[in-house]
């Protein structure tokens, strides 16, 4: 429950925004945000967990919550439409380019000062000391089990070495990915073991005619090609607006370091 407690912190929901939670399950996450969010809309690839988070919901009272099955990087949401978009320990069985989509179609979909905040497993192959800090940590507790251990230490290390079903990167790389994104004030907070939450804000429009309206990157980029900004407000989440049901991206293998180039569940604790 840590690294809920820290994701709910950060996201800082204010009474009647409007929040998205990608990957969310049995609503763990989407049930503590519509405490105080206008409404959420849950996502999560199986259509089963939609079904159990609406129980969950119906079993408390909770009416602002609307469940939708989808594949987090097929979703579409209307540019400017929401506040608040969270995820928990669910973007790590993504492949690493899908990572990128999803950070990019979140930072899309935030109006200005919206906040975009990622809690999950985070580490690489061992490229500094907190990874391997991490993984000599893991392969300890595993080898005190005896054989039952020492056979999941080997099928770990087929599905981490091969970015099979569970595909870590590092704080520093899901980093980049926010600030590729265009995200400000990125910052990575660990929380206990391998996890960790991630925390970036969508910066404000500039105003009509400002320096930085017609030069995105200041003054001292007149004389570089400017790229068009993303717009700021826009409608409020539509069930219908949320995109149809994708295939899971869990197959194929991706190779590297734990590092991701932003051109390109069910763990929840």
């Amino acid at each position: 429950m840590r690294v809920v407690e820290r994701v709910v912190a950060e996201a800082a929901v204010r009474p009647g925004e409007r929040a998205v939670d990608l990957g969310c399950g049995s609503g763990q996450l989407s049930l503590r945000l519509a405490e105080r969010a206008g409404n959420v809309l849950a996502v999560d690839v199986s259509q089963a967990m939609v079904d159990l988070l609406e129980r969950n919901a119906r079993q408390q009272g909770i009416t602002n919550v609307t469940g939708r099955a989808a594949a987090v990087e097929h979703l579409d949401l209307p540019e400017g439409s929401v506040d608040v978009v969270v995820s928990n320990y669910a973007l790590h069985h993504l492949r690493d380019p899908d990572k990128a989509v999803a950070v990019r179609a979140a930072a899309r979909w935030l109006a200005p000062g919206g906040r975009l905040v990622v809690g999950d497993m985070m580490f690489g192959r061992g490229g500094d000391a907190r990874d391997r800090e991490i993984i000599s940590s893991k392969v300890a507790v595993m080898l005190r089990r005896g054989p039952a251990g020492w056979w999941r230490i080997a099928k770990n290390a087929v599905r981490y070495l091969l970015r099979v079903q569970e595909r870590p990167i590092s704080m520093a790389a899901w980093m980049a990915l926010f600030e590729a994104a265009g995200l400000a004030g990125v910052q990575a907070h660990p929380v206990v073991a391998e996890a960790a939450v991630v925390v970036g804000t969508k910066p404000p429009t500039p105003a009509p005619g400002s320096a930085g309206a017609e030069f995105p990157g200041g003054a001292e980029s007149c004389g570089a090609a400017a790229e068009p900004l993303i717009a700021g407000a826009g409608a409020g989440i539509e069930p219908g607006n949320a995109g149809g049901p994708g295939a899971e991206a869990r197959n194929g293998v991706i190779g590297g370091d734990g590092s991701v180039e932003a051109s390109g569940p069910d763990h929840r604790s």
